[in-house]
């Protein structure tokens, strides 16, 4: 490639990368998420309301079969009438926070805040057998669903950009071409 070419290329690539760089930063500020949680230190952890009321402790973290956070499942205490049992807590239905100020790896003290307060809790799922079962087939489905349709994607996305680079390409070589005609 001559530097000519060079040129017109980088400036768009740098100047993309520079955009792409500037955003992560801007969304570094403006979160507040610890990093990395252990599931370890999560077990067990205090379970609390809306409302701040206290309402169990952690008892297990699901994983899905991308190993992403499905749900966990906490252990209620004997509240609103519904006595202690195991209920499922959906991602996106709590946030976990360090009580600690300064934690430390491998002793990180948690608490559990679900989005749902009083009666809205009796409706949760009961951590069971059936629940089990029923949601494993559920999640296999989904994923092979997805695992076809993003192959299809992947073979899509491949074959445009193989064809956008020959063109970008082609384009470049016709500008290097009549320039050195000058």
């Amino acid at each position: 490639m001559t530097t000519h070419t060079m040129r017109k290329l980088g400036i768009p690539l740098l100047a993309g990368a520079m955009g792409l760089s500037f955003s992560a930063i801007a969304d570094d500020h403006n979160m507040n998420a610890q990093g990395l949680y252990s599931s370890k230190d999560l077990l067990g952890a205090e379970v609390f309301d809306a409302n701040g009321d206290e309402v169990g402790n952690v008892e297990d973290i699901l994983l899905s079969n991308d190993m992403g956070l499905y749900s966990i499942v906490v252990q209620t205490n004997e509240f609103l009438g519904i006595g202690e049992r195991d209920v499922i807590v959906q991602r996106g239905n709590f946030t976990v926070r360090s009580v600690d100020e300064s934690p430390m790896f491998g002793n990180v003290n948690y608490n559990v805040h679900v989005t749902s307060a009083g009666e809205e809790l009796k409706g949760f799922s009961e951590y069971s057998e059936e629940w089990w079962n029923e949601t494993q087939t559920e999640l296999n489905q989904a994923w092979e669903s997805t695992k076809d349709t993003t192959e299809s994607a992947w073979e899509s996305t491949k074959q445009a950009t193989a064809s956008a680079w020959y063109q970008t390409k082609q384009a470049v070589q016709m500008e290097d071409d009549m320039a050195d005609e000058e």
